[in-house]
C-alpha cells in the first residue's frame, strides 16, 4: 500500500487537492496544536488551532553531512497575554519536542455540512526538533512578535547525557539535589572574599 492513498484517489478523480503544514509543541503543562489556516481543523484525532497568515517557519530543512539546521517559528500580531506568557516560558519550552506534519485537505464547496478543507489520510510527519529558546519584541503599543528557536533532533548526538553543569541536568543526574540551583544568581556577580 501506498502513501496518501486518499490524496491521490482525489486527485485522480479531478478533485482539487491543497495541503497544509500542521504543528504540534510540547509545552510543559500546555501542549500546542497548530495550522497555517483559518478555525479549528480535526486532523489526525486531535484538534488544530489556526494561526492563519500571524505565523511563519524559517530553516525548516533536512539536514545535510554535519549540520545541524536551525528552525525559527515566529508568531506576529499578537496580545500582551501571549508575551507575557514567553517571559516565563524557559522552563516550559527548553529541551521539548515539537513536530511538524503535512496534511492534504480536499477543497469541498462550503454547504454547511461538509467541512470546507476536509482532511484527506493522517498528518505524515515531514520534521522533528527540539524547542531551544522563546523570545519576544515590541514596536510600540501594538505591534508584537514572537520567536522560537528550535534544532533538529540531531544536534546534541555528540553530547554526553547531562553533560553541562546546571540545576536541570544536576537533578536529572541526582533527584532533590540543591547544590547547582543558585547558579544562574551568580552570573557577573562579584564575590569579595575573605571579608575582614
Amino acid at each position: 500500500m501506498g502513501f496518501f492513498p486518499q490524496t491521490i484517489a482525489a486527485k485522480l478523480a479531478g478533485r482539487e487537492v491543497a495541503a497544509s503544514l500542521l504543528c504540534f509543541m510540547d509545552f510543559r503543562l500546555t501542549p500546542r496544536r497548530w495550522w497555517m489556516g483559518f478555525g479549528d481543523l480535526y486532523a489526525g484525532g486531535h484538534t488544530w488551532q489556526g494561526t492563519g497568515e500571524m505565523i511563519t517557519i524559517d530553516g525548516l530543512e533536512q539536514a545535510v553531512g554535519t549540520t545541524a539546521p536551525r528552525t525559527t517559528f515566529t508568531l506576529s500580531g499578537i496580545d500582551a497575554t501571549i508575551v507575557n506568557l514567553a517571559r516565563n516560558a524557559s522552563d516550559r519550552v527548553k529541551d521539548r519536542r515539537c513536530v511538524i506534519y503535512l496534511q492534504f485537505f480536499e477543497i469541498a464547496p462550503t454547504d454547511g455540512a461538509v467541512q470546507p478543507w476536509a482532511p484527506l489520510d493522517a498528518p505524515y510527519s515531514i520534521w522533528s526538533g527540539i524547542m531551544d529558546q522563546m523570545t519576544y519584541t515590541a514596536e510600540g503599543p501594538s505591534q508584537r512578535t514572537v520567536t522560537l528557536t528550535a534544532e533538529s533532533i540531531w544536534t546534541g548526538r555528540r553530547k554526553p547525557a547531562y553533560g553541562r553543569y546546571t540545576d536541570r541536568d544536576q537533578n536529572a543526574r541526582f533527584p532533590g539535589d540543591r547544590g547547582l540551583e543558585q547558579l544562574p544568581d551568580l552570573v557577573n556577580k562579584t564575590i569579595r572574599w575573605p571579608v575582614f
